[in-house]
């Protein structure tokens, strides 16, 4: 027995295919590249979204030693100034120190404290640490629609209202 297939079923769920991809793309914010060298829209990685995922990109980055990655969330001088640092060591040795700095890291605080405009942010980043807190402001920009850090400042001692590691009590 043969069966005949549907003209109109085929065309349905080639449709529906369609309309399923063209969602599925649209959901991971992949874009259609305009030049033919910049066709990287079926890729997995998707850009952060807001800047707090720009700030824990480089934060997972620096904490699994990632130094290509870690360089590749800043931007302009800061991130020349990194670049050449990490030039001067070997990566081995770059890899290494930035896995040393976050060893000590029992946790962080990301937030956002100012929106100059859509594509710009200073966000503040607490890092907390068995013995005490440090904060840092940093400011963003979204670049190709991914967040590259621009600037940190110094790191200053926080007090925490309940050091970390303290029981709790009924």
């Amino acid at each position: 027995m043969i069966r005949r297939l549907d003209a109109k079923a085929i065309l349905t769920v080639v449709a529906l295919i369609i309309v399923f991809a063209f969602a599925l793309w649209r959901s991971n914010r992949w874009r259609v590249p305009l030049a033919w060298s910049d066709w990287k829209a079926l890729t997995s990685r998707r850009a952060p979204s807001n800047p707090e995922e720009g700030v824990y990109a480089m934060l997972d980055a620096a904490r699994t030693g990632n130094s290509q990655a870690y360089l590749d969330c800043f931007s302009g001088a800061l991130r020349e100034q990194l670049a050449a640092t990490a030039k001067e060591d070997s990566e081995a040795r770059f890899r290494a120190y930035l896995i040393s700095q976050n060893s000590a890291v029992q946790g962080v605080a990301v937030s956002v404290t100012d929106r100059p405009s859509p594509d710009e942010a200073l966000v503040r980043l607490e890092y907390v640490y068995t013995d005490h807190n440090e904060m840092q402001n940093l400011r963003l920009k979204r670049e190709r629609g991914q967040w590259k850090i621009l600037s940190i400042d110094a790191a200053q001692p926080v007090k925490a209202l309940v050091p970390f590691g303290t029981k709790a009590t009924d």
